[in-house]
């Protein structure tokens, strides 16, 4: 099943390199992609090396963020705001919050190529 998620990770996979905003960040982030509340995809993005790797699957560490596939694209076409997301469910946090606060740039990012 292609999620519409897999196009902007691809974008972001792209992108990543191109930010400075990137070399300061150190962590790893997970992200749990729903469809109608079934997970469908976890994709994971690893700031411990420049650039950033994103890729296919599980990790070990945490953040983590859980959200419908539409709901991740809206948030990173800038039409959900994160805080909005979190506060009504939309956007399920566990771990470093921060970390997700800081990864909002590398959104803006890819925001930008996807348009």
């Amino acid at each position: 099943m292609n999620l519409m998620s897999d196009a902007v990770f691809q974008v972001i996979k792209e992108e990543i390199g191109k930010h400075e905003a990137v070399k300061k960040m150190k962590g790893v982030v997970e992200f749990r992609i729903n469809v109608e509340g079934q997970e469908r995809s976890i994709k994971t993005i690893d700031f411990h090396r420049f650039p950033a790797t994103v890729s296919q699957g599980k990790s070990s560490m945490k953040p983590s963020a859980t959200m419908e596939d539409e709901d991740f694209v809206r948030l990173c076409m800038g039409d959900l705001d994160p805080i909005q997301g979190f506060m009504s469910g939309k956007l399920k946090v566990k771990g470093d919050i921060l970390l997700m606060q800081k990864l909002s740039s590398v959104l803006k990012g890819a925001r930008k190529s996807l348009l």
